[in-house]
């Protein structure tokens, strides 16, 4: 699922980076072209004055971390096929499934919501049920006292009184 940080838009570094980097930089050892999507794409999204603001070690301590990102697969083939109306990227990655840290995170928040879910189901059943065991409680009561000949208020009685209301 791909989301879009309306932010990271605003931000996003219009003017290009080298050029920025190059006015930050005179006089000392110029920046290196990016040759990575991905490292360009993070340079993009720093904003101008903060580039402005890097020293060169500082830029080189960036870029560094930049490039140590851990290579995840064994096998990296991307690619992009050219139509005459269109284009189509393929991409092929084969390596371990580190997944699995992540997906116990997504099932312990599953779990935690399921739980929840469950509280709340069981609340509501809760809920109804001595709702209707007061009624049928109530309706029992009532066939009793009719059968008695008990009555309790002089004057009133319920099924009068429902046959008035419907």
């Amino acid at each position: 699922m791909r989301r879009y940080y309306p932010l990271m838009a605003q931000v996003r570094n219009r003017q290009e980076p080298r050029t920025t980097l190059e006015d930050a930089f005179r006089g000392a050892a110029e920046p290196e072209p990016e040759r990575d999507v991905l490292t360009q794409h993070l340079w993009e999204a720093i904003p101008p004055e903060t580039l402005r603001s890097l020293t060169p070690d500082q830029y080189r301590a960036i870029r560094q971390a930049f490039h140590t990102a851990p290579k995840r697969h064994w096998l990296d083939i991307r690619g992009v096929i050219p139509l005459y109306f269109t284009q189509f990227y393929f991409v092929f990655l084969l390596g371990p499934d580190r997944r699995r840290e992540s997906r116990e995170v997504l099932y312990e928040r599953r779990q935690a919501v399921r739980e929840g879910t469950a509280k709340l189901v069981g609340g509501v059943a809760l809920a109804v049920f001595l709702t209707l065991l007061s009624l049928s409680a109530f309706a029992l009561w009532y066939l009793v006292k009719c059968l008695v000949g008990a009555d309790i208020v002089p004057g009133f009685s319920l099924s009068q009184y429902l046959r008035q209301m419907f």
